[in-house]
């Protein structure tokens, strides 16, 4: 499962990984929702952490419908501080729900009606949702550990510099792709396993 990338340096193959996935392998979770959000923490350092990740779609009967692959990008992990509100790190590994704004902003809203505060509008289209002691927690583009404070940035391609540690490549059109894969498939729920 590891290729040597341009600088000698062993790197895993995203697709031999997502095939051991589908095959069973890496603690793969099919709780009953439509999609299910695989995740491996690859690398750490420098201000970033990398995950492969492998979205799977199943029908009614649990049989695998579609499948699409790529990476996230998050800050830096930190088990020590990542309960911590906005402690800009990445979050703790485990299953979370993937909710739509709209399902986050009314939930968010009924609460702040009751206490006389005004509606919010919230920035992103998906939320990875209840992580422990954090919140806002969204997917969305970028392109380094820089434009996120905990949020999952997707992309297909990473790179790799001494200045800059990792940085995610194509990442507006992998996130477009996501969502669309959510909207069609995701109507019972999504959830995400957020690995090691």
């Amino acid at each position: 499962m590891w290729n040597d990338d341009e600088k000698g340096q062993r790197r895993p193959d995203i697709f031999e990984i997502a095939t051991a996935y589908e095959n069973g392998i890496g603690g793969i979770i099919r709780p009953r929702t439509n999609v299910v959000v695989n995740t491996n923490r690859l690398w750490h350092g420098k201000g970033s952490t990398v995950s492969a990740f492998l979205a799977t779609a199943y029908d009614e009967q649990g049989k695998k419908v579609d499948s699409m692959k790529g990476y996230f990008l998050e800050p830096e992990v930190n088990y020590d501080s990542v309960k911590v509100a906005g402690g800009d790190k990445a979050i703790m590994y485990g299953t979370y729900n993937v909710i739509p704004k709209k399902e986050l902003e009314e939930r968010i809203n009924r609460t702040r009606r009751k206490n006389g505060e005004e509606d919010v509008n919230l920035r992103y289209e998906w939320y990875v949702d209840n992580v422990p002691g954090r919140s806002g927690i969204a997917i969305h583009s970028g392109v380094n550990g820089e434009h996120t404070l905990g949020c999952l940035l997707p992309g297909d391609t990473l790179e790799y510099n001494d200045k800059q540690g990792y940085t995610i490549k194509n990442s507006p059109a992998t996130r477009d792709k996501l969502f669309k894969f959510f909207n069609n498939y995701g109507k019972k729920g999504i959830k995400i396993n957020i690995g090691f």
